[in-house]
């Protein structure tokens, strides 16, 4: 008997346990696969568990590519997701479609004033917030303390001490003096990178891809500033600063023929596990009109179809986790980047005065940062300029590459109204 009741009891504890899971929200979430992958599973393992019989997170991972087509057949499909994280820069294109939910009623002040600016600016579109991000994009130039002694260049620790044009170029030539081939790694194996990598050299030289007033291409993206910028990459191809034939990640951190790396947060862990605490970040140099950073990150969005589900607060509650300060914290350790909370960054050593990131968080806070163009025409400019790189880089001339990709990019916009009257 005492075996049945056992039996019995645990039949009972099992059915409850079912009707309870039965009751739960499933809030489906699909992912952008990328370096913060394993640690969104995590997350949402602790999310789960945290939350269990009454939210279920369903975390489902994609390539990029993948993920933006399943996407634009979701509604037809009727899979939509209740959340999506994604390129911030996706949101206009998907907000033209009516597929992403405003959060501006959901955003408490306490999370408005404590999430830095830059991660605001880039999830807000046409007036609203339609996102949160854990992260920021850092930006700069990697490279290794003993080296800059070496050669005796002074070693700027704040954006407003920034080397010039001149300044970079005879350090440069210095470094290939001393042995280092090729002495700037600009990520030119991965020219699709490059739309963020050189944004910042563009708007110093005073370029854009887009003109912010109208949102088209032509004068801007073929405009006097963004040709004299890959003027400037030419120039270090052609005398050798630069290896166009690099198909390769480690130039400086590996390979050590490059003594300086013009990439963001994404690679700090192999920069530092290489050289330790030689390796340190110096601002992007002035090349006459300022100096600027990049902007930018993976971007936590819900959908429309989350709110006619009846799932808004559900997943609400998901994205409201995610920019927890223990969850940023997790992602942060893991890729770098700039923590989205102030009070995050308080807390951490490395993004304090002195610490080995805080030139990432000194540029954003001082609003030096240049935010890629917010529009739904995202992909048409991304693909445009990463075909402009691919043949300067072998050899093109900028002006032609140029005109021919602004005349491109206007055709498209203007074809779908995404301009500006």
């Amino acid at each position: 008997m005492k075996k049945v009741s056992f039996l019995l009891a645990l039949a009972m504890m099992l059915s409850l346990t079912a009707v309870a899971s039965a009751d739960a929200t499933t809030v489906t979430v699909w992912v952008s696969d990328g370096a913060e992958s394993v640690i969104y599973g995590e997350m949402f393992d602790d999310f789960n568990a945290k939350h269990e019989g009454e939210i279920v997170v369903d975390d489902q991972y994609f390539a990029q590519d993948e993920l933006l087509n399943k996407l634009q057949t979701a509604p037809i499909v009727g899979d939509t997701p209740e959340l999506i994280i994604i390129d911030g820069l996706q949101i206009p294109y998907f907000q033209d479609l009516d597929m992403i939910a405003c959060l501006d009623d959901y955003i408490p002040e306490e999370m408005k004033s404590d999430v830095i600016s830059s991660v605001w600016a880039e999830n807000t579109y046409d007036g609203s917030i339609y996102g949160v991000a854990q992260f920021d994009s850092g930006m700069g130039l990697w490279t290794r303390r003993s080296i800059l002694e070496q050669i005796g260049a002074r070693i700027p620790t704040s954006y407003t001490e920034a080397w010039t044009l001149e300044e970079f170029e005879d350090i440069l030539a210095k470094c290939k003096e001393i042995g280092y081939e090729y002495p700037l790694y600009i990520r030119q194996n991965k020219v699709t990178s490059l739309y963020f990598n050189w944004m910042p050299v563009i708007a110093s030289f005073g370029g854009d891809y887009l003109n912010r007033d109208t949102m088209t291409a032509t004068g801007t993206l073929d405009g006097e500033g963004t040709i004299a910028a890959y003027e400037w990459m030419k120039k270090m191809i052609d005398e050798g600063y630069v290896n166009p034939a690099c198909d390769y990640e480690d130039a400086f951190y590996g390979r050590e023929e490059a003594a300086f790396s013009m990439l963001g947060h994404w690679k700090y862990s192999d920069h530092v596990g290489a050289f330790g605490d030689d390796a340190i970040i110096v601002p992007m140099p002035d090349f006459g009109g300022g100096v600027y950073t990049c902007s930018g990150s993976t971007v936590d969005v819900m959908t429309t179809a989350a709110v006619e589900r009846g799932k808004a607060d559900a997943a609400w509650t998901v994205l409201e986790a995610l920019m927890s300060p223990e969850y940023i914290t997790m992602v942060c350790n893991v890729n770098g980047g700039v923590p989205a909370r102030s009070s995050v960054m308080d807390s951490m050593e490395q993004w304090q005065e002195g610490g080995r990131l805080y030139l990432y968080r000194e540029q954003l806070e001082a609003g030096i940062s240049y935010l890629r163009p917010i529009t739904p025409a995202h992909s048409t400019v991304y693909n445009a300029v990463a075909n402009v790189c691919t043949n300067v880089i072998a050899g093109g001339d900028p002006a032609e590459e140029l005109h021919e990709a602004a005349e491109y990019v206007d055709e498209i916009i203007y074809e779908n109204g995404w301009n500006i009257e």
